[in-house]
């Protein structure tokens, strides 16, 4: 993945900070990697993280002056490349590394290679952008390239027409080349992202012009200072055109200037011409194209990046819409035993599943389940299996057959890659008799009065929708004072800094030692003591919690 910086300003001075993926902790505490010197930040104010869907999420962590976006409060907020965000008196924004952003012209068809030219080229500039003005004729064509770039809006046409539009005369070459950092060898024939030979028409190589021939010293003086870099030929006697530097009998002028840092991998603009085309100040006009070129990059990509975003935004805010509202938002009321459930859903939309209701029979139905993989998907999954279930167990309510019938509804409906776990139980208060069916799911935890929490059986059946299958129910017998806890992985897989995992081990000893009197106080503890393991760490998937006390 691509590195993502954090510019952070305060007090009228910036600095910017690369972003941890598993989490970057904010605050005025020393300990946090992020210090915000200010008296209206918290010791631990925020946390920035990235989600599986590679946003980057930034959560408030209960501060008392909050995390301003826009004006208003948030609590948590996936945000938007260059979306600035309000801690007290501090501003935050991030800002994606764009070396990787823009990609190959596909109808390219030159390739390059380096030659050695040590001994029969001159380096007669290198460094940033110097004092010279522009002649008119150079102003008037940068104006012209400016007023062109301004008018795009995809990034892939940026490349081809800054190259078309530099590379007018006749025997010039411009190109955009994509090299690897500093720290890293120069390969022998670089990436051409976009290239243009004068003379040529639009985005087209002269048949005989199969490859483009590039200074090593030219590249690498770049490479090593981080500067553009203006080098030519010697001159001697005419012959035929060769685009390489080391030409030894018509006089070139080579003109390179990084697109980026080269700390990074770097693209470079790259203009290689007769030195009869060019003037005093042709170097400073490249400069400033290569300026405008980056500018106009970064604000494409942002561009971009934003429509994108906002497309899978409106997504996972679809599918969180979806799973809210088919979930049971209120319990029935007037079940003869204490149950409670809590859902805390991730920033993303997970596959969890929970439902209960009653029978008219008496009985009380449950269910947690979990769909492999997360997002759109996930909720339609969740969505066809709430209401099979449902359909199913009004008119069967044996729990085997009716598992059966919603499985062979999956199998047929699911893709070969995802299924789904399920703790199925029916609840009898009248004999105080729990059936249940375990596909594939964690088992649940059931604690006696005066006896420690143990595993409830295992799960013997195979999850839902990999193929046609029976079900076999188990039964256990829920007296008075007796506690059933079902969890999804959420709980069990929670992380903690030092990479250990919660499991169900130390819920089942937590189980023990709370010695919950409700339901609620049972999930209660719960979610406390995962989110306490957690420390700094974001919550990573969905948690959903069960729990029924007799």
């Amino acid at each position: 993945m691509s590195t993502v910086t954090l510019t952070i300003t305060e007090k009228d001075r910036s600095r910017q900070v690369q972003l941890e993926p598993k989490g970057t902790l904010i605050g005025r505490y020393h300990e946090c990697r992020i210090t915000l010197d200010s008296w209206d930040v918290s010791r631990k104010h925020a946390r920035i993280f990235r989600d599986p869907f590679d946003r980057w999420i930034i959560e408030d962590l209960g501060s008392h002056n909050g995390i301003f976006i826009n004006g208003e409060r948030v609590q948590a907020h996936a945000l938007l490349p260059g979306e600035s965000v309000n801690i007290g008196s501090c501003s935050l924004s991030i800002e994606p590394s764009l070396a990787q952003q823009i990609e190959r012209d596909d109808s390219v068809q030159m390739t390059s290679n380096i030659v050695k030219d040590d001994f029969k080229a001159e380096i007669i500039s290198s460094g940033p952008e110097t004092d010279k003005v522009l002649s008119r004729s150079y102003l008037q064509q940068l104006n012209e390239i400016n007023k062109c770039l301004s008018e795009l809006t995809s990034s892939s046409t940026l490349y081809p027409e800054v190259c078309r539009r530099l590379a007018q005369a006749p025997k010039t070459v411009a190109a955009v080349l994509r090299l690897p950092k500093n720290t890293e060898v120069l390969p022998e024939s670089p990436e051409i992202l976009a290239c243009h030979l004068g003379d040529s028409p639009n985005h087209v190589v002269a048949e005989d012009m199969a490859n483009l021939y590039l200074s090593h010293r030219v590249l690498e003086a770049v490479r090593v200072t981080g500067n553009p870099v203006m080098a030519q030929s010697i001159s001697s006697s005419d012959t035929d055109m060769v685009l390489t530097l080391s030409d030894e009998h018509t006089p070139r002028v080579v003109i390179c200037a990084p697109l980026g840092t080269v700390t990074e991998e770097v693209d470079l603009l790259y203009l290689d011409t007769l030195i009869e085309q060019t003037t005093p100040d042709t170097f400073e006009f490249v400069q400033a194209v290569a300026r405008q070129l980056i500018l106009t990059r970064k604000s494409l990509v942002f561009m971009q990046a934003k429509a994108e975003r906002q497309i899978l935004d409106q997504q996972l805010a679809l599918a969180h819409d979806i799973q809210t509202k088919l979930a049971p938002r209120e319990l029935e009321q007037g079940f003869e035993v204490d149950v409670a459930i809590c859902y805390k859903p991730a920033m993303w939309v997970g596959g969890d599943y929970y439902d209960v209701w009653s029978l008219e029979n008496g009985q009380i139905a449950f269910a947690v389940g979990d769909v492999s993989g997360k997002g759109l998907p996930a909720a339609m999954i969740m969505s066809n299996l709430q209401a099979a279930l449902r359909t199913t167990m009004t008119f069967c309510p044996d729990l085997s057959m009716a598992t059966e019938h919603v499985n062979q509804h999956l199998c047929h409906n699911l893709r070969d890659d995802m299924f789904v776990t399920l703790f199925l139980g029916l609840f009898d208060p009248s004999q105080n008799k729990l059936t249940y069916v375990n596909a594939g799911h964690l088992p649940p935890l059931i604690m006696r009065p005066s006896e420690p929490a143990r595993r409830l059986g295992e799960a013997t059946n195979i999850p839902l929708g990999i193929f046609e299958s029976p079900f076999t129910t188990a039964v256990e017998t829920i007296d008075p004072k007796t506690s059933l806890l079902v969890v999804t992985d959420g709980i069990t897989e929670a992380g903690s800094p030092d990479g250990q995992l919660f499991e169900m081990d130390r819920l089942a000893e937590l189980m023990t030692t709370s010695q919950a009197a409700s339901a609620k106080e049972l999930i209660k503890s719960v979610i406390n003591s995962v989110t306490d393991f957690r420390q700094t760490l974001p919550q990573q998937d969905d948690i959903t919690v069960f729990a029924m006390v007799n």
